[in-house]
């Protein structure tokens, strides 16, 4: 699977910006196809789940 890290401190994105984004308060948070999932823990259920291809 690949993947793309965005470092929200050095493109200026803020704490806030970040929730208002994701819905999300912690980092890192997880953007699969546009859509919001949360962070590495919601990761990790998906993955259990085999809902990650």
């Amino acid at each position: 699977m690949s993947y793309e890290e965005i470092n929200i401190e050095e493109i200026g994105i803020s704490r806030e910006d970040l929730i208002k984004l994701t819905g999300g308060y912690t980092v890192p948070q997880i953007i699969i196809n546009d859509k919001a999932i949360g962070g590495f823990n919601q990761l990790l259920i998906l993955n259990k789940e085999g809902k990650l291809k």
